[in-house]
């Protein structure tokens, strides 16, 4: 070799001058093997695995989300308040505009039916009226009928005790004779009385009997009569009843005349409401599209009138993550966001050093996807003062996100996202397929 040198150095005495010294020999070598640890250290550094996503700010309340406003029937545009253009902030129920119907005499039309159907509903009122004050009377009539049928059968029945109490009677005298008779017999007989008196007391004895075989008589013809009487009494009742049943009845007839009048009228009437359409705004907002805008346009029932954003202090991101991560993210994963027009520096692998990013966390999952394999996530921020004001945050702000997922080696990320295998399961317990907790992250 220094034969060579030697040599080059009598030949080429100019490459003594261009070649490297001692000193910086040993430094490169020192830069490589120094090159070289660094890179292997690296591989080992912790790396905080994310899925990311991107996405545009919404409402987390769905009724506070921009809605488009359609009409419920075919009309004329007849009315629209000058100061309403788009850009225009509206409050809640304030009119946007008022459609009258195409056709000029239904109005009219309705209202003869309305006229009509009042006066039926009055007709089936008065009948209903009618209809009590008779049931009234009818109940009023069955209680006096009840009442005379009454008084007549406890008449009755007062008779048949006192004819009860004269057969009693009759039948004491007809024993007193009869007694009296048995004995005036054995003295007839014995000739100790006379013929004359003896048929005195026979003659007392059959007037006994025959007065009692006619109490007896009077007696069952008194039955009779409390029995005929307690019967009168039901059927007075049978029949007064039926008559306020059928009263009763009539009257029911009567207020489903009432209701069914009722009924028609309310009908015709919301028809009638309806042929005025005077669109009210459903929320407070503003006004993002007006696609009826000039008086007299005709629109079709469906037809798209306005659009209106409303206000709204809650907010929320929606995300579109890929198929490949969503079986690791679960509700509840925190999201560091990024905002468009929002200056931000974000390290994916190290979100604690970002600048200008802010915490969310995800709140819903959609159950599908949106037709091109992505699956919408619904992130909420975790303090709402967090967030940029709602002046840098309108609906429809483009955002990026990153759903914090493992925490995994530099190497195993690197090898992942060549090979395309989706986020390491978490290493605190294989069995759950969860990734690996984050700690709260601040902006």
């Amino acid at each position: 070799m220094a034969a060579t040198a030697s040599k080059s150095g009598q030949t080429l005495p100019v490459l003594d001058l261009v070649q490297s010294s001692r000193w910086v020999r040993i430094l490169a070598k020192f830069l490589l093997y120094g090159l070289i640890l660094t890179i292997l250290a690296l591989a080992f550094l912790p790396w905080q695995q994310t899925s990311r996503a991107t996405g545009k700010v919404t409402a987390l309340d769905p009724q506070n989300r921009p809605q488009t406003i359609t009409s419920l029937a075919e009309g004329v545009v007849e009315f629209i308040p000058e100061k309403m253009l788009e850009g225009v902030k509206v409050i809640e129920g304030e009119t946007i505009m008022v459609i009258e119907p195409l056709s000029a005499n239904l109005k009219a039309q309705l209202d003869s039916q309305l006229a009509s159907m009042s006066e039926k509903k009055r007709t089936a009122s008065a009948k209903v009226e009618s209809y009590r004050l008779q049931r009234e009377s009818y109940v009023m009539a069955r209680t006096y009928a009840v009442d005379a049928a009454i008084e007549n059968l406890n008449s009755a029945k007062n008779k048949l005790a006192s004819k009860e109490e004269a057969l009693e009677m009759y039948r004491s005298k007809k024993k007193q004779t009869r007694l009296n008779y048995d004995r005036q017999k054995e003295l007839f007989e014995d000739g100790l009385r006379a013929e004359k008196d003896f048929e005195k007391v026979r003659m007392d004895y059959e007037m006994a009997v025959a007065g009692l075989e006619t109490v007896l008589k009077e007696v069952e013809s008194a039955k009779d009569d409390v029995a005929a009487k307690a019967k009168e009494v039901e059927a007075k009742r049978a029949d007064a009843q039926a008559k306020v049943d059928y009263a009763e009845a009539m009257r029911e007839a009567a207020m489903g005349e009432v209701a069914t009048a009722e009924k028609d009228y309310t009908e015709v009437d919301m028809k009638k409401d309806g042929l005025r359409l005077e669109i009210t705004a459903p929320r407070s907002g503003s006004l993002l599209r007006l696609n009826v805008f000039e008086k007299g346009q005709q629109i079709k029932k469906g037809d798209s009138l306005f659009t209106i954003v409303p206000d709204s202090q809650e907010h929320a991101v929606e995300l579109f993550v890929a198929g490949n991560d969503l079986q690791w993210i679960q509700v509840g994963n925190e999201v560091r966001l990024q905002f468009e027009s929002w200056p931000a520096v974000q390290w994916v692998g190290w979100p604690s050093i970002s600048v200008g990013s802010f915490g969310g966390v995800v709140s819903a999952i959609d159950a599908t996807d949106d037709g091109m394999g992505r699956f919408r996530v619904l992130v909420r921020p975790i303090d709402e003062n967090e967030w940029p004001e709602q002046k840098f945050l309108l609906q429809g702000v483009r955002a990026n996100g990153w759903v914090m997922l493992g925490e995994v080696p530099l190497w195993f990320e690197l090898w992942r996202q060549l090979n395309g295998f989706p986020p390491a399961v978490s290493k605190d317990d294989p069995k759950e397929d969860k990734p690996t907790k984050v700690p709260k992250l601040t902006k």
